[in-house]
């Protein structure tokens, strides 16, 4: 009972204090000095709307000061959101997480009653986030090294017509589409605020962690120190970089058939205790009311991630 009324208190005590800051939030005499400013109602229209959007998650996320990570746990977890280009924090993603576990969790249990599935369900939901930040992560990867061959080239024919390495960077930024016009934006902005060119390329390389990418940045790099024909060194890695990219698609398509393979062999299983189910519950509920039953259960879920583990290794080609 204590593990449902605990996290009930603090949902309750989160909610109600983000509720009485937002309600007696007092404004400074000085800060009311930007309604005088001339493009104050400009600001108001652009940048007003998504303040007020987020402002309620981040008062929750500030109002709890328990939630914090280390600080190496925490600079990761940063990085993934960066690269799956979610705009939240760190605190406002531990906010989502919590909130949604905990209430899902406790209803669940006072429908169930059952608390080993409401704990298992609780792991679940805790989860999902993470799941969701790495499928973005990986659509966004993909589609940036889709659009890699393109920008390589469009800065190649800049840097032939005369352009510095800097205008070719805005023109890539202005004639491609997000996700690779969004980054080459960020490496942009940050070579005209200062930021060495060896710290910017790198920082868009942990932005976006992209094998291709890597060879293009040192191959840069490389250049800057050694000199030599940039435009020339581009064209030569661009090719490169198709070669590779249409053998990975022979690969897939000549693997489809064992990763096919892999998903049914899992899926034989449950499917088939499902169908024994609906047809002779008593036969199969003896694997779960009887010690040999939840032995014999725990070996074949083992055996089932072995098999999946060596499939994924087999038709897994390292390039």
């Amino acid at each position: 009972m204590y593990l449902v009324i605990v996290p009930i208190f603090l949902s309750l005590w989160i909610f109600v204090y983000s509720l009485l800051s937002i309600t007696f939030y007092k404004e400074k005499v000085i800060d009311k000095l930007k309604y005088f400013e001339e493009d104050y109602e400009l600001k108001a229209k652009l940048e007003g709307h998504k303040k007020n959007k987020g402002s309620l998650l981040k008062n929750i996320s500030q109002a709890i000061p328990f939630i914090k990570l280390n600080l190496k746990s925490s600079r990761k977890l940063e990085i993934e959101l960066i690269r799956a280009d979610m705009p939240i924090t760190v605190e406002e993603l531990l906010v989502i997480k919590y909130i949604s576990s905990t209430t899902i969790a406790t209803m669940t249990y006072l429908i169930s009653r059952n608390i080993i599935f409401t704990l298992l369900l609780y792991f679940l939901v805790w989860n999902i986030p993470k799941f969701i930040i790495s499928k973005r992560k990986k659509d966004r990867l993909k589609e940036f090294d889709g659009q890699l061959t393109e920008g390589i080239m469009i800065i190649s024919n800049a840097l032939k017509a005369g352009y510095s390495f800097l205008q070719s960077v805005a023109a890539v930024a202005e004639e491609t589409k997000d996700p690779f016009s969004k980054e080459f934006k960020k490496l942009f902005k940050e070579m005209s605020l200062g930021i060495p060119e060896e710290d910017a390329l790198r920082n868009m390389l942990l932005r976006m962690a992209s094998g291709d990418l890597k060879l293009i940045i040192n191959a840069i790099l490389i250049q800057k120190d050694i000199g030599g024909n940039l435009s020339e060194i581009l064209d030569n890695i661009g090719e490169t970089i198709r070669e590779r990219q249409k053998i990975q698609d022979e690969l897939k398509t000549l693997t489809a058939q064992g990763r096919l393979s892999g998903i049914i062999v899992m899926l034989i299983p449950i499917v088939l205790a499902l169908t024994i189910y609906l047809f002779n519950k008593e036969y199969i509920l003896l694997l779960f009311n009887t010690s040999l039953g939840l032995v014999m259960i725990s070996v074949s879920i083992f055996n089932q991630f072995l098999g999946l583990i060596m499939i994924k290794k087999t038709i897994n080609i390292d390039m």
